[in-house]
């Protein structure tokens, strides 16, 4: 079975599936394609209009005129993008047999040098229907998905772009304003930023060309998700002196987290975490971690606290009753640790 693959990284996860995958994309990236094994061969658009199955995993900006230029095909299609309702609509009306997608997975690291063949293991995968997608071709994409090892998920264009805009596009935003903000306030105030600051701006580093063009494509919805959040802060600020309605407010918003499946650390006691100064070197927080997992210590979630290039704090969060096991196993391998819950 043959997947042409045009652009990205979607290859390695289709190859390890027992795909053989055939690239479209500039010379530079085919050639780093093939070395990584993320390709079979270089291809031609000519060739893959007679693939099995076609997957678009170009800029963004760059998926409409793809689907142009791929007309006319019998070749089942499918995208990668984040925004969706323009590309759909594209497709349709070139009569394509199209089924779009978007994994939910991956980083702020873009391009085939950063692919990982298990990227999209237990990753949720959405699959934009519309009446006019045939039952059969969402079949053969939703088989594809579950090959690669993700879930999919059917859902309405329209509606997968607002809750992108809401759950994604929004954040990035969001990241930048703060760093922003913070920036404004001091120029020294970035280096005295905690974990939570860290938390909430590390999606600001993200690819500035793939994020503009990522906005730009979904600018509807995100205007509509920024006018309910304009809303909301206006309404928070309103209530900052109301010590019982900002409490009304976290107390919504842990429950909203837990639903999540979230780790809330400071939730009855339950859960502590552990802060491990290492040193920065390769393999140390493997060390760690493979640690912990050898003697039965399950890792809640973990984050690093960086205080410079040299030295960081791996945080572990683990069940309170582990904590005190946990700190003599990493004491008996030459590590510090402090208990911080």
């Amino acid at each position: 079975m043959g997947v042409g693959l045009i652009g990205g990284s979607v290859g390695l996860a289709a190859r390890k599936a027992g795909w053989e995958v055939v690239g479209v994309d500039a010379p530079d990236v085919l050639e780093k394609a093939t070395e990584l094994g993320a390709v079979n061969r270089p291809s031609t658009l000519k060739e893959v209009r007679g693939a099995d199955l076609v997957v678009l995993a170009a800029p963004i900006s760059k998926v409409a005129a793809l689907i142009s230029d791929l007309t006319p095909t019998d070749a089942l299609v499918t995208d990668v993008a984040s925004a969706k309702n323009a590309i759909v609509l594209e497709a349709e009306e070139r009569s394509l047999r199209f089924v779009g997608g978007h994994p939910m997975a991956g980083s702020q690291l873009a391009g085939v040098a950063n692919a990982k063949p298990d990227l999209f293991h237990g990753a949720r995968y959405f699959l934009t229907t519309t009446h006019k997608t045939n039952p059969d071709d969402y079949r053969e994409v939703a088989g594809f998905v579950r090959e690669l090892g993700a879930v999919p998920t059917a859902v309405d264009p329209e509606k997968h772009d607002l809750l992108m805009a809401a759950l994604s596009h929004l954040p990035h935003l969001m990241a930048a304003a703060l760093l922003k903000v913070a920036s404004d306030i001091s120029p020294e105030a970035l280096s005295f930023a905690g974990p939570s600051f860290r938390d909430l701006t590390r999606v600001g580093a993200s690819n500035p060309g793939l994020w503009s063009d990522i906005l730009a494509e979904n600018a509807p919805a995100l205007g509509e998700a920024l006018a309910h959040f304009a809303g909301a802060m206006a309404q928070l600020g309103s209530e900052i002196k109301d010590r019982r309605a900002i409490e009304n407010r976290f107390l919504a918003a842990r429950e909203a987290y837990d639903a999540l499946g979230g780790i809330l650390v400071e939730k009855s006691g339950e859960n502590v975490d552990v802060a491990i100064p290492v040193e920065n070197r390769p393999g140390v927080f493997a060390e760690v971690t493979t640690l912990m997992g050898s003697n039965g210590i399950n890792i809640l979630d973990l984050y690093v606290r960086h205080s410079n290039t040299e030295r960081a704090a791996l945080v572990l969060t683990l069940d309170s009753g582990d904590s005190g096991s946990a700190r003599e196993l990493l004491q008996r391998s030459g590590f510090a640790a402090e208990v911080q819950g």
